[in-house]
């Protein structure tokens, strides 16, 4: 009976066990019963995927000499397509951010539960099935990413850094302008976070309202606002999926509080509108909901992140332009400056001269299938800088500095060493707006000390203001004097005025 499977298999390539059990059926005259059977017995080199979820408890059946051919890929993609709905709404979720996603705001993006929903499957499920299939990888500690056997137009990590820095500015000011009209409660809103739960869900936003008739008066409790986003192109009814399918499934739920759905978008066809206003949802336009300048505001900045190192090399002044709208905001877009301290960093180096220079550079390191990126690489005066960029408020502890003393720089340095000719100057710096406790610094100082094959430098927010002024790099002293500020100088400033 195997090798009947096989010759189905060569003939017809990878395909569900469905469609298989069909085809034995007509090309060897046997019941549908007995043409299951047959599949369930088949051995090597008959190959099947069990950890992903197909309708009706389908398997994907292929050849060991077919796994990850082009056939292959083609098929398994398109049965995930039409037989998977679940998965298949992951990889839009990855397509929808050019490849890479947020391990903290995936969630958001998809249609599986965080928390234990019967007949529903958890989204770390979902995530370890993806793996064990190799269709996503980890790209670093904070995202994940869409194998690159997947195809995808205009893969690029930096694009989805950027459309992830608006998607959070959008939705923080969708939360203070609820709070404005008192829709929802003050301080109240959850974004983007685990911590933005609502009936085992994650979503962009959840925040608790008082105004009736969302307030149940006879329960005595608040109702809830639930609000996701899409954003970075024209949404389409296969991109509201994720959200119209937490509903159906919340709206199941017996004595679940009242709540107002909210769909943040920049564009949508008019059959996705149509689909949304039918499902009772509210459409929240960004350009609406704002302004027109806030999204022209919105869009350049998912530009600059995309072209950043081009932009920074050939036209610094947009970099400048922006910085200045930015600032025009009196930190409102806060956030946004601290996901931009890598432009700020290359921007000073392209102020104070270089030869060449790369933001976020993904690297592979030679002689292993591993892969890492540099935040700032700069080529200047001879010698080799790498950046790794820290904008947190808080200072850098020894437990980080360690690994990127033990870790990181080994990996960089590797790939180094594969690409830059011998007698070059090898360096890696730590910009920290947040400083260093003084267990790292000790950690650093040493290592700086010590170390004679390459050059260790680090430097806190105070030091990196202080280059900038020497250099007179004025924007990014005038940018870090405004909005990196801890909250106990933000406070003494305010009361100074």
């Amino acid at each position: 009976m195997s090798q009947k499977v096989v010759t189905l298999l060569n003939k017809y390539g990878p395909m569900l066990s469905g469609e298989l059990a069909r085809k034995f059926e007509q090309e060897y005259g046997v019941s549908n019963t007995a043409a299951r059977q047959a599949l369930s017995r088949a051995k090597k080199p008959v190959n099947k995927i069990c950890t992903l979820s197909f309708d009706k408890n389908q398997k994907f059946f292929y050849l060991e000499s077919q796994y990850m051919s082009n056939r292959y890929i083609k098929r398994l993609i398109d049965a995930i397509k039409r037989s998977s709905k679940i998965n298949w709404i992951y990889i839009c979720a990855f397509q929808s951010q050019n490849g890479f996603v947020a391990k903290s705001i995936l969630p958001s993006l998809v249609s599986s539960p965080i928390k234990n929903v019967k007949g529903h499957k958890l989204h770390q499920r979902v995530i370890d099935d993806l793996l064990k299939c190799g269709i996503i990888v980890e790209y670093n500690e904070t995202h994940w990413m869409l194998a690159e056997w997947v195809s995808i137009q205009n893969r690029s990590i930096a694009r989805a850094a950027g459309l992830e820095t608006v998607k959070k500015q959008v939705v923080n000011d969708f939360a203070s302008w609820a709070q404005n009209i008192n829709l929802i409660g003050y301080g109240s809103a959850k974004v983007l976070s685990a911590s933005a739960e609502f009936a085992n869900f994650q979503w962009a936003l959840t925040a608790p309202a008082y105004i009736q008739p969302l307030y149940d008066t006879e329960e005595i409790r608040p109702g809830f606002v639930v609000a996701d986003i899409f954003y970075g192109r024209t949404a389409t009814e296969e991109d509201i999926n994720f959200f119209l399918d937490k509903l159906s499934v919340i709206r199941t739920f017996k004595k679940l509080p009242a709540f107002m759905p909210v769909f943040l978008v920049e564009n949508i066809t008019r059959e996705a509108l149509m689909v949304l206003k039918e499902n009772k949802v509210m459409v929240a336009l960004i350009k609406n909901v704002f302004d027109e300048k806030y999204a022209e505001l919105l869009a350049e900045i998912v530009s600059v992140f995309s072209h950043s190192s081009a932009i920074i090399s050939k036209n610094p002044g947009k970099i400048e332009t922006l910085f200045s709208e930015i600032a025009k905001a009196e930190g409102r877009y806060n956030d946004i400056i601290g996901d931009m301290f890598e432009l700020l960093v290359g921007y000073y180096y392209q102020h104070i001269g270089y030869r060449y220079l790369e933001i976020r550079k993904l690297i592979q390191i030679p002689d292993s299938n591993d892969k890492n990126e540099i935040d700032v690489l700069v080529e200047r005066d001879g010698e080799i800088i790498i950046v790794e960029c820290k904008a947190t408020q808080s200072a850098l502890d020894h437990i980080y500095v360690e690994k990127w003393l033990s870790q990181t720089i080994h990996r960089i340095r590797t790939w180094a060493l594969s690409r830059y000719q011998d007698g070059q100057k090898l360096k890696f710096q730590l910009w920290s707006l947040g400083g260093f406790t003084p267990e790292a610094t000790s950690l650093l100082t040493s290592a700086a000390t010590r170390t004679r094959k390459y050059k260790i430098e680090f430097f806190d927010k105070s030091q990196i203001i202080d280059m900038a002024k020497e250099h007179k790099v004025q924007p990014v002293v005038e940018v870090l004097q405004q909005h990196f500020q801890a909250p106990l100088e933000k406070t003494i400033k305010k009361h100074l005025k």
